[in-house]
């Protein structure tokens, strides 16, 4: 049976908000723009979303998957050196080699969120990074023993996150950086093994001090 005219209004309201609030922002992006893509009437975000700001959470709920839902490649009883390897490489290939489509749209709301927040984001933090940071922070205390102090554990997830993220966050600076540096997607695997070295290093040298 074919879906009805609301239905289908309300999942193209959906698709072209995330095109417009990756392109333009929660702020710049208006209702208009978000109809005009989706060939629907103006008074139909509030109909189907209650607002525009139901929109952009309803947007939020569906590309950054539920905490609880979240699935995880992790493997417990895998050395924590090799879960860590396993982390970073989801996190990298996700990012760095699936910019399609929502995939793209999803890492460009990141990213705008992080540079001006919305009060959205608690969904974003909730949804997207709470259980990354809880599965990075137990690979870490298993590396750094379990009397590791919280600072040092919150330092240590701080560096690896910034360390994949980071191509994420300036690749347009070191694009114009000279000599130029590689795009991380030319080369996944070689990115991944730097940042696990350069990390467990890092790691082991704060383990040698704790």
């Amino acid at each position: 049976m074919n879906e009805s005219p609301d239905v289908n209004t309300k999942t193209a309201l959906l698709l072209a908000a995330m095109e417009v609030f990756a392109d333009k922002g929660f702020d710049s992006a208006t209702v208009r723009d978000i109809c005009g893509l989706a060939k629907a009437n103006v008074a139909a975000v509030n109909y189907h979303y209650g607002s525009k700001d139901g929109l952009y959470a309803a947007v939020l709920e569906a590309i950054f998957p539920m905490g609880e839902e979240w699935i995880s490649s992790d493997d417990p009883n895998l050395p924590p050196e090799e879960r860590l390897y396993r982390f970073i490489k989801g996190l990298v290939e996700e990012i760095y080699t699936q910019s399609t489509g929502q995939i793209a749209q999803k890492w460009a709301i990141f990213l705008r969120e992080m540079a001006k927040p919305s009060h959205n984001l608690d969904i974003l933090i909730r949804h997207q990074v709470q259980p990354r940071a809880n599965e990075l922070r137990d690979i870490l205390q298993k590396i750094l023993g379990p009397d590791v102090p919280d600072h040092t554990l919150a330092y240590c997830s701080s560096n690896i996150w910034a360390l994949t993220l980071d191509h994420l966050l300036t690749q347009p600076i070191l694009d114009r950086l000279t000599p130029q540096r590689p795009n991380v997607d030319m080369d996944v695997d070689e990115f991944v093994d730097h940042v696990v070295r350069f990390a467990l290093g890092g790691v082991n040298a704060v383990k040698s001090r704790v």
